[in-house]
């Protein structure tokens, strides 16, 4: 299985409340690393195929509690932040078969506060995409929709894909 960069990574020059790829190839597996930075309050939130209908199904833990789920969502809710001002970066694991839902394994991980004097928060979230109709993923996002600031300049979207 050899893996190659699927798309064209973005790396913002200013603040935006969007950071996306959106000419990936339709791959049965993708690696998404996302990595956003703060200008103000955000929450990271992805999406696949810029699509915001309620599609989305997860389940979440943050710092090892009680899971948490969503269904019948606009996005996988993938950020513990509820609009903090912190570095985030998330590595998506994604199965994307025709003719079958999508599965993706998220890891989160933000710095809470600078300095090794404070442990990071991480949230692991299992999550599904069910495009109707079926399609296979050729976008990936990441959403500010869960604060008031933006995504700094410097935040980086960037996919791996094989079949």
């Amino acid at each position: 299985m050899a893996w190659q960069k699927n798309g064209t990574p973005e790396t913002l020059g200013g603040t935006a409340d969007t950071i996306a790829i959106t000419d990936m190839t339709a791959k049965i597996f993708n690696n998404i690393l996302v990595h956003t930075l703060p200008s103000g309050n955000m929450a990271t939130y992805l999406r696949y195929n810029a699509d915001s209908a309620s599609v989305y199904a997860d389940r979440r833990s943050i710092n090892g509690g009680a899971d948490g789920t969503d269904i019948s969502g606009a996005f996988l809710l993938t950020s513990p932040n509820t609009g903090t001002a912190e570095d985030e970066f998330l590595v998506q694991n994604v199965c994307s078969i025709s003719g079958e839902e999508k599965f993706a394994i998220i890891q989160h991980v933000s710095n809470t506060t600078a300095g090794a004097g404070t442990a990071p928060t991480r949230m692991e979230t299992v999550g599904k995409y069910v495009p109707s109709p079926d399609a296979d993923i050729t976008e990936a996002s990441g959403n500010n929709t869960g604060g008031s600031g933006d995504f700094a300049a410097s935040s980086n979207l960037s996919a791996l894909g094989t079949n």
